[in-house]
């Protein structure tokens, strides 16, 4: 097989990240999230710029960032032919494991429980959620426009 290119690799960063978004459940969507991100960073990153670029890796310390043109970069020890198969071989394993991730998401799909408290959308409150007094006269504490004359003795029109 020969050897992906940086495109093909950032499709299949895409498609795993799209079907582990695709778990019904919260605790297995945010897991396969985070397996994903770090398998594509173990596995095409040089080893030093992995262990960095991992906020859940313990010598992360300091997170950097990873850049499409560090994607595939070889390490110094090991011949571009060597790292050629270990990537294809690599493609092609990843590949294999998308399509178990994929029938893995829609199994969960089919069975999903009630969402968790965390995945529920907060309600969107203006203006303080209309508590207290001003609630029950309708206004916001702030003097009617219509009765700006009220109180000061003017005579009312009737």
């Amino acid at each position: 097989m020969a050897q992906p290119s940086k495109t093909q690799i950032l499709r299949l960063y895409r498609d795993y990240m799209r079907s582990a978004q695709s778990f019904a459940s919260y605790n297995f969507r945010t897991y396969f999230q985070r397996r994903s991100r770090d398998m594509f960073r173990s596995a095409l990153l040089p080893s030093s710029a992995a262990a960095q670029s991992s906020p859940y890796s313990k010598a992360g310390a300091v997170t950097g960032p990873a850049s499409p043109s560090t994607l595939t970069a070889s390490s110094s020890s090991s011949s571009s032919a060597d790292d050629g198969a270990r990537l294809a071989a690599w493609y092609a394993t990843a590949r294999q494991e998308l399509q178990v991730l994929r029938r893995a998401a829609l199994t969960n799909q089919m069975y999903a429980g009630e969402r968790l408290v965390v995945e529920q959308p907060r309600p969107f409150v203006v203006g303080g959620g209309g508590a207290g007094m001003e609630a029950s006269t309708g206004g916001s504490g702030m003097p009617d426009k219509g009765n700006e004359n009220a109180g000061k003795g003017a005579p009312e029109s009737g």
